[in-house]
């Protein structure tokens, strides 16, 4: 029998394939069952050892279809989740109000929001019922801890709504040993800033108090620690990564 199966949504994103990696290193005779939406060439790039295994899905989680699809999928293969990441998330930008988009603002919500808490309807009771301390984590922002920065509105209401997932489900399921959690990174250098004026990551960069951005190698220690039975008495927390430069 399996010990763990990680359901990592966005895996062949940068940060989820380094997470990858160091989870393949630090679990043995485990599942990775590995979400992408148009590219796994990175994900089937890596070799599994200790026993472990990996399963590809591919996905569009803007469709409710594809969300469906792969939920039954899993459930077919009898892969409920012991652990799930969601890293899943539209490439970012800068947004004024005058710059609101309804249509993509939905799109994104349904790609990191509604999408996680249907997958998290099918499996949240069953990882529930093991009272064996399995985790969810999501990866949200350091903009929902205290002033966010300005021109984000749309990207900050879906980063809010994400969290709010997170802290609803984890006072739902106090006490149940269940743990429930969100890491809240700056500024990731990382591919889903292509579409940012390179001025902007720039200036987020000297902003930060050792001027420079976050690398994955900065956030993949605090959402490796969440998955793992260090973290078993925490339940409801959001992680401030952010070199700083939040303070909460």
């Amino acid at each position: 029998m399996n010990k763990n199966v990680f359901l990592i949504l966005g895996a062949s994103s940068d940060l989820g394939v380094v997470l990858v990696n160091k989870l393949n290193e630090d679990y043995s005779d485990s599942v990775f069952v590995l979400h992408y939406n148009s590219n796994d060439a990175r994900l089937k790039e890596i070799s599994f050892a200790n026993g472990n295994s990996a399963e590809l899905v591919k996905a569009d989680l803007s469709s409710k279809e594809d969300t469906k699809a792969l939920i039954e999928s899993l459930k077919g293969k009898e892969l409920v989740p012991t652990h799930i990441v969601q890293l899943s998330a539209s490439k970012m930008m800068f947004t004024k109000l005058k710059d609101f988009d309804q249509d993509r603002l939905d799109r994104n919500v349904r790609i990191q929001v509604y999408s996680f808490v249907e997958i998290l309807k099918a499996f949240l009771p069953a990882m529930v019922k093991r009272k064996d301390h399995n985790k969810v984590v999501a990866v949200v922002s350091s903009v929902v801890n205290g002033k966010p920065p300005k021109s984000m509105l749309e990207y900050t209401l879906v980063k809010d709504m994400l969290l709010g997932v997170i802290k609803q489900l984890a006072a739902d399921n106090e006490g149940k040993k269940i743990n429930i959690n969100a890491v809240s990174p700056s500024m990731i250098q990382t591919q889903f800033l292509s579409d940012l004026d390179p001025r902007l990551v720039e200036m987020a960069a000297e902003a930060s108090p050792e001027g420079r951005n976050a690398t994955v190698e900065d956030v993949v220690p605090a959402i490796s620690f969440l998955l793992s039975k260090d973290s078993n008495y925490m339940n409801g927390v959001n992680l401030n990564v952010s070199n700083g430069s939040v303070i909460v």
